[in-house]
């Protein structure tokens, strides 16, 4: 899955994006936008992302959903705004990160690039992950 856009995305447009490939989640957020009156990314995310991806890892099944998944994440690393980072970082990968069987199957499907990120950057400034994970060693290949 290829993605194309300006870097700096906020988080209307990475909503945008989600929603084109996640149709299936449209109502969600229309029930999250009602209950909020705004989007609360953090929350959103944590629902519609690590829920069932935590689930998908943790079997290690569907490869193509998992992927699909880790893609829009990718996504929003790559393209999104501080705010759109700072939800991969602090709500996704945390939660991912608190159960290593979950951790290990993530490593398969992220690329390169952002197995670095998280392994040179992310561990070395946050220190939750990095605590309770210790050496992300679980991310190399």
């Amino acid at each position: 899955m290829e993605f194309c856009g300006v870097n700096e995305m906020n988080g209307q447009e990475i909503i945008a994006v989600f929603l084109s490939l996640f149709p299936e989640y449209e109502e969600h957020y229309r029930e999250h936008m009602r209950e909020y009156g705004e989007l609360l990314q953090h929350v959103f995310y944590a629902e519609v992302i690590n829920n069932p991806l935590f689930n998908l890892l943790k079997r290690d099944r569907d490869a193509v959903k998992i992927k699909k998944y880790v893609d829009f994440i990718e996504h929003m690393w790559l393209q999104g705004d501080e705010a759109v980072q700072n939800v991969v970082d602090v709500t996704i990968l945390e939660c991912l990160s608190d159960n290593k069987e979950v951790w290990r199957c993530l490593g398969i499907y992220i690329s390169e690039e952002f197995r670095d990120y998280i392994n040179k950057e992310l561990l070395s400034q946050n220190c939750a992950i990095a605590v309770c994970r210790g050496n992300m060693t679980a991310l190399t290949l």
